[in-house]
């Protein structure tokens, strides 16, 4: 009897975490940084679209440029990263649209 709630339990774990880890292991398929040969100043509308198009040079969809923050207050430190979607040329409504913060 305890063999077979053991069994229960390790199936019903496995399923769980099969289940929760589906969603981000195809978000991180789908989206990866470009890392190219021209920083990224700005999210400005000229920007976005050069992120666009060398994105879809190295065989993306598309691409979207963002602006990432890290820390809080006085330490607050922006940094623009282009996103490559190499999964459908539009965007989820939860992925950052141009010039949104991510943070």
């Amino acid at each position: 009897m305890a063999t077979k709630s053991l069994s229960f339990f390790a199936l019903f774990f496995t399923l769980f975490l099969v289940i929760f880890e589906v969603p981000e292991i195809e978000g991180q398929l789908c989206m990866r940084e470009y890392v190219g040969d021209f920083p990224l100043s700005n999210c400005s509308a000229v920007e976005t679209p050069l992120c666009h198009t060398k994105c879809r040079e190295n065989g993306a969809e598309g691409g979207i440029c963002y602006v990432a923050v890290e820390g809080e207050d006085e330490q607050r430190v922006e940094s623009y990263k282009c996103l490559c979607n190499f999964c459908s040329e539009t965007f989820c409504h939860d992925t950052p649209g141009p010039s949104q913060t991510l943070g």
